[in-house]
């Protein structure tokens, strides 16, 4: 099974939108795989299968398709079906800092509030394929159109309830006992931070700090703590130019070496691959807007 890296096709925008301009042929294949994307799959003819975990999720026309973020998944036509896709990762139209740091645990533990379903809402069906239609026209302000469509989009998934608002999960008991910490970890990531370290400026324990935070988030601190310096490293890799060496640095890891194991532990490939197969298409895609611009 393949941990997907979704290539970003939208200047200015981390996002991939594409809108079916012809059918797939009927049986067309996609292989078992898992994203950190939300991922709509919106169906404007013909019947279209996503499969989770041997449940299939059949859609026709009008229908939307939602598979949360790392849920392992393939998709298939029955018959010749036009489709339209979107994928975003939710954090990166975020606002408040402790929502971030909340949904980083959630993505930690790879917890979704639903794997996938299939919508009959023609409200987030016309929201999604305005979104596509923008990515597709790119006319002026295109980006603040998908910008506000992404938002009314996340709106109608916390209404439906595909999505827990993350406000729920900080009242949660566990996740309140060491909300501190988790945002004292995203504020020293780069640091040369310790649990010992984290638990005495904290007032707390060792050996309880460690239970209670293995208990909210489903991990050690040291691989909580790496997996949000691997998120952080993501961003750097998107949009700067620096080497390997320096971004590892730049995150908190003591050694070039000892962060690509660990990038690769949690992306499945290794950082320079990741950002010459995620975000070649960023670039690409920042050059024709510039040139756009100038020409106008």
């Amino acid at each position: 099974m393949n941990n997907e890296i979704v290539k970003s096709n939208v200047p200015r925008l981390t996002i991939h939108a594409k809108k079916g301009t012809h059918a797939n042929n009927p049986g067309k294949y996609s292989p078992l795989h898992y994203h950190d994307e939300l991922e709509l799959l919106i169906v404007y003819g013909g019947e279209f299968v996503c499969a989770v975990d041997g449940v299939e999720y059949i859609a026709h026309d009008g229908d939307v398709i939602f598979v949360n973020s790392r849920i392992p998944h393939h998709t298939y036509g029955t018959t010749a079906t036009v489709t339209g896709l979107l994928q975003f990762r939710e954090t990166d139209f975020l606002d408040s800092e402790m929502v971030k740091i909340i949904r980083y645990s959630a993505r930690f533990q790879s917890r979704s509030e639903a794997p996938a379903t299939v919508l009959h809402l023609p409200e987030l069906f016309e929201e999604v394929d305005r979104v596509l239609e923008e990515a597709k026209s790119r006319n002026t302000a295109y980006d603040f159109y998908i910008r506000s469509g992404i938002f009314r989009i996340l709106g109608i998934l916390y209404r439906s309830g595909l999505l827990t608002n993350a406000e729920q999960m900080y009242n949660s008991k566990e996740i309140q006992h060491i909300a501190d910490a988790l945002s004292y970890i995203n504020e020293h990531f780069q640091e040369n931070i310790s649990l010992d370290d984290v638990s005495h400026k904290l007032g707390f324990d060792p050996s309880y700090f460690c239970r209670i935070f293995k208990a909210a988030t489903g991990a050690t601190f040291t691989e909580y703590l790496n997996f949000v310096r691997v998120c952080k490293a993501e961003s750097l890799l998107a949009k700067t130019a620096d080497s390997i060496l320096e971004i590892s640095e730049a995150v908190g890891f003591s050694s070039a070496s000892y962060f690509n194991r660990i990038f690769k532990r949690y992306k499945g490939c290794s950082p320079r691959h990741y950002r010459t197969a995620k975000y070649i298409a960023i670039s690409k895609g920042e050059k024709e807007s510039i040139m756009e611009d100038k020409k106008e």
